[in-house]
């Protein structure tokens, strides 16, 4: 089955600030166990309501990377994303399975609503592997495969237990649901230490 894709012409969705309703900040960050990030990258950013988010919850020297491969995406944060009052936002135009980054560079990666429109999962978790530190984390948000009042056709969502599948086969390790949000699974995983 071909991945769910968002329709980047439906761009002002991703702004409704009601989407912090579902998707609680705090509730992520926390569940991320990333408090001291300084170096943190959002694959599949969109508008960077979420980079703008935690960038606010970090200390003023770090830096959010916020990644699209849509160029409407990376060009309406270029001119709308703004000072957050902490870590700096970079937006930066790269695909999931390959970006622009050192390995070992990063203290956490995190998706949002990404992992159901992936062509190849694995493939794109690797990548984030490859871009964590030994020991940091990556944060996997996506529609629970349930019918909810709003998102993709359920036949098109992952769910905690494929992406928890992906997420090994991409060689994380402490892989672990969080049980946090109402419509949505967290699921987080660990690079190794060696």
């Amino acid at each position: 089955m071909a991945p769910y894709r968002f329709d980047p012409k439906k761009l002002a969705k991703l702004n409704d600030v009601a989407r912090l309703d579902d998707l609680v900040p705090d509730a992520m960050w926390e569940a991320f166990g990333a408090a001291e990030a300084l170096v943190v990258v959002e694959v599949g950013a969109g508008t960077g309501l979420f980079a703008r988010e935690f960038a606010a919850r970090m200390p003023a020297d770090g830096v959010v990377y916020a990644v699209d491969a849509e160029p409407a995406m990376t060009a309406w944060m270029r001119e709308h994303l703004h000072e957050t009052g902490g870590a700096r936002i970079e937006v930066v135009d790269a695909a999931a399975e390959d970006l622009p980054f050192d390995d070992e560079s990063a203290d956490l990666v995190y998706m949002i609503n990404l992992h159901h429109e992936l062509d190849d999962p694995v493939r794109a978790l690797a990548e984030a592997l490859r871009v964590l530190k030994p020991g940091a984390r990556i944060g996997i948000v996506d529609w629970k495969k349930e019918p909810t009042p709003k998102g993709p056709p359920v036949e098109h969502r992952a769910g905690a237990e494929r992406i928890a599948d992906d997420l090994a086969r991409a060689g994380f390790v402490g892989i672990e649901p969080k049980p946090v949000l109402q419509y949505h699974d967290v699921v987080i995983g660990i690079r190794p230490l060696a």
